[in-house]
């Protein structure tokens, strides 16, 4: 996976993101790995660029989902080639807890760059994570997800190096 392709693929995706919405923050973070993550980090960025959580608000409440014991928003990888990412987030919500819902803006962009700790001249890999807002349509819960008070924030975890 050259530098290049990865970090293109990211700085295209968030040209798009900046022509949509008026305003987002966006950080980046650096981190060194293991050789075999970052295989398999590599491998995913071939198809995949894009971690999302969505932040889905009802009224005083937000959505959230049971991962590993935390309450987490909903969350998941979509497809650059996806019909656009808006539309990814809302199939992320809707087969993770039955919920609809409208994306309404992007909170905040990270642009994470994975280095390989055992190869260090080794170009790295960049990925995006996104986290989108969104309003409730319809749908109940199901599964592991559940409303939650607002001021209760769920956790945000990017999944770039699951």
């Amino acid at each position: 996976m050259a530098t290049g392709r990865t970090h293109t693929q990211v700085s295209t995706v968030l040209d798009g993101l900046r022509e949509t919405y008026d305003s987002f923050s966006i950080n980046q973070s650096s981190v060194s790995v293991d050789h075999e993550t970052f295989e398999r980090v590599a491998e995913r960025a071939t198809t995949h660029v894009v971690d999302v959580d969505v932040k889905v608000q009802r009224e005083s409440s937000v959505l959230v989902v049971e991962t590993d014991g935390m309450a987490r928003a909903p969350h998941g990888t979509v497809a650059v080639e996806e019909s656009g990412l808006e539309s990814g987030a809302h199939r992320l919500v809707k087969n993770q807890t039955g919920i609809n819902c409208h994306v309404v803006d992007v909170q905040s962009a990270t642009i994470l760059t994975i280095t390989d700790k055992s190869h260090t001249g080794r170009d790295p890999v960049y990925r995006l994570s996104l986290l989108f807002n969104a309003v409730y349509e319809a749908g109940e819960p199901k599964g592991t997800a559940r409303w939650q008070s607002a001021t209760a924030t769920p956790t945000v975890a990017h999944p770039a190096l699951d």
